[in-house]
């Protein structure tokens, strides 16, 4: 699933392409990809105004009504010209005035969606009331906040989008391992040096991510189509039996609640509760 840093790198390339465009047309080849309780043609002839992206969850914005777009696992968006042949898998087609270039959805396993709503009624929508604070912004005070008195797995908080927005298994394992804590550890035996330096590895490492646009392990890919170089320059996350890069101890690799996780049993101790 594309984390935080595929997510941006994605609205960070759309943003100077798609403001200003005009949408005058919608073609939905898989009808519970589009989410809307009113017509389709409501929410055309409105200019795109911006592109913004919370926690996972993109937001093109067209006043008076936002489309939210969730990748989920194999969601992808190309900004293509019309003669391009269509990537497979293409289940929503937006056709823009005086422009030959369309913006195309595509999803394999066809998790992802979009859903359009009028702005007054953003607010309302049950996942963005939930969402946490956004990982890209995190402070240690804020971050010991939302893991104060859990006694919850560390790996585990991290991956909640209500505790934490934007973070995945990815980052969250390098996270970890920058910061020196093991995954299980309980979030309520984290220390308030553990947690500034926890804070700080989580922006670095999303950082990291942004400035290589992110990790085309599986399918994410950029709009135009090319690859991500994160996952050549990875510190812990799928190096399982490989040497860690501080003390050269073998990676380990455990699931923690059915996720993956990988670290170093040198450099990342359990502490005895």
């Amino acid at each position: 699933m594309p984390e935080l840093p595929e997510v941006e790198t994605i609205v960070r390339a759309l943003r100077p392409v798609l403001c200003g465009q005009i949408p005058i047309k919608i073609t939905c080849l898989k009808s519970k990809i589009l989410r809307s309780t009113e017509a389709w043609t409501d929410f055309l002839n409105h200019p795109v105004t911006d592109i913004a992206r919370k926690g996972k969850l993109i937001l093109i914005k067209t006043p008076p009504y936002v489309w939210l777009i969730h990748l989920r696992m194999t969601g992808q968006l190309w900004w293509q010209h019309k003669n391009t042949p269509l990537p497979a898998h293409t289940y929503l087609i937006i056709n823009m005035k005086n422009t030959k270039y369309e913006l195309r959805y595509a999803d394999v396993r066809q998790f992802g969606y979009w859903q359009i709503v009028h702005e007054s009624k953003l607010s309302n929508i049950p996942f963005l009331q939930k969402l946490g604070p956004d990982a890209l912004n995190i402070t240690p005070s804020l971050l010991e906040k939302q893991l104060q008195k859990k006694r919850t797995a560390i790996k585990t908080l991290l991956l909640n989008q209500q505790c934490l927005a934007g973070l995945g298994n990815i980052y969250s394992d390098e996270a970890l391992w920058l910061s020196g804590i093991h995954p299980l550890t309980p979030a309520n035996l984290l220390r308030s040096h553990q947690i500034k330096k926890l804070a700080r590895a989580i922006c670095k490492s999303l950082q990291r991510g942004l400035l290589l646009k992110g990790s085309s392990i599986r399918d994410y890919l950029h709009p135009d189509g090319s690859k991500g170089l994160y996952q050549k320059h990875r510190l812990v996350y799928a190096r399982e039996g490989l040497a860690c890069m501080r003390c050269q101890t073998p990676i380990r690799r455990i699931k923690i609640q059915g996720r993956s996780s990988c670290f170093c049993p040198q450099c990342q101790k359990l502490p005895e509760s």
